[in-house]
């Protein structure tokens, strides 16, 4: 009896060892750093996640500009754009570390107090990229994306009609591009047309809540005209179970981002149009910009990329691009 209890012990200990060991591969799989021999400045990046081509996108964009100014990015990203308090974490940990400038995607742009004050108190200036940080003393180099839902507003107008009901899917409202998009979106169609937006939700950047809302908006509007996604990835959630659901009456979506799987969909018809924001050239600029502000430039507060629709008539060019 005692060896069984030994032996089961053993077993257990074995068990918890194999579970803790796990835990710590898959915490070090979201971190990532880019190291060179010879840098100017080194910067800190903390990402929202790792999960999109947009977001490699970003990644590639820091590297490379990173070997253009000599620069030597630490990369960090949570698993998910929905965990705030691990990201949160990270950019403590970075300001804390010897940088001479960070910049953050914040998965939350409400919730930046604690380490703004931090990045104050150490003498660090903070950047934001792609997603603005709701904050007086940090610079945005990213898309207007007010503009970016006022684009997409204007499409849908032109291909629904003056009348129609229509649908929109955000990422998480906490994150000033998607609660930015949805408002220039609402406010396109309030000035300029008699569309109705009968149902507004949050899908969290994902493919699979993608495909829950779009049943959940059918469900309710089974007559809806028209969808609005804040990003590519829940676009195809919305495209697949379009599919899954044989609907053959012309339904125009519309998203946001240059991914070439959205893209793709553009060309298929299946997405009547994408508003594009290229993750690569976003990096790119701002990086070139922390440089600038640290070699004592003096930077605009609001740095604005280019944004524009890529409908089936272009969506080749911007593959071609992509690819290159």
């Amino acid at each position: 009896m005692k060896k069984r209890i030994k032996l089961l012990l053993l077993f257990c200990i074995i068990i918890l060892i194999g579970v803790i060991y796990s835990g710590w591969k898959k915490d070090s799989e979201y971190k990532e750093s880019y190291d060179s021999k010879k840098y100017k400045y080194k910067i800190g990046v903390v990402l929202k996640s790792m999960d999109s081509e947009y977001t490699l996108s970003l990644k590639s964009g820091i590297l490379g500009a990173g070997e253009d100014f000599k620069t030597n990015s630490v990369i960090v990203y949570p698993r998910s754009e929905i965990d705030v308090k691990a990201q949160n974490i990270m950019i403590k940990d970075l300001l804390n570390s010897d940088i001479d400038a960070i910049v953050i995607c914040p998965c939350d742009s409400t919730n930046s107090k604690d380490y703004m004050d931090l990045a104050k108190k150490r003498g660090i200036p903070v950047f934001s990229i792609d997603t603005d940080i709701y904050d007086e003393n940090e610079i945005y180099i990213g898309s207007d994306n007010f503009h970016i839902g006022e684009l997409a507003g204007q499409y849908m107008h032109e291909k629904i009609g003056n009348e129609g009901k229509v649908a929109i899917l955000s990422g998480t409202l906490i994150a000033s591009p998607h609660y930015q998009r949805a408002e220039g979106f609402k406010e396109y169609i309030k000035k300029n047309s008699s569309l109705e937006v009968v149902y507004e939700d949050e899908a969290y950047c994902s493919f699979l809540e993608g495909v829950k809302k779009t049943k959940e908006i059918f469900d309710k509007y089974p007559h809806i005209n028209g969808i609005f996604s804040t990003n590519a990835t829940m676009a195809l959630g919305i495209v697949d179970r379009m599919e899954f659901m044989k609907i053959k009456r012309e339904i125009p979506i519309i998203g946001v981002d240059t991914q070439s799987d959205s893209i793709g969909k553009v060309l298929d018809g299946k997405i009547a149009a994408m508003v594009s924001q290229n993750g690569y050239d976003i990096a790119y600029e701002t990086i070139k910009t922390v440089v600038r502000y640290l070699d004592g430039e003096e930077i605009n507060k609001n740095i604005y990329t280019k944004s524009e629709l890529i409908t089936k008539e272009n969506a080749k060019e911007y593959l071609k691009i992509i690819d290159k």
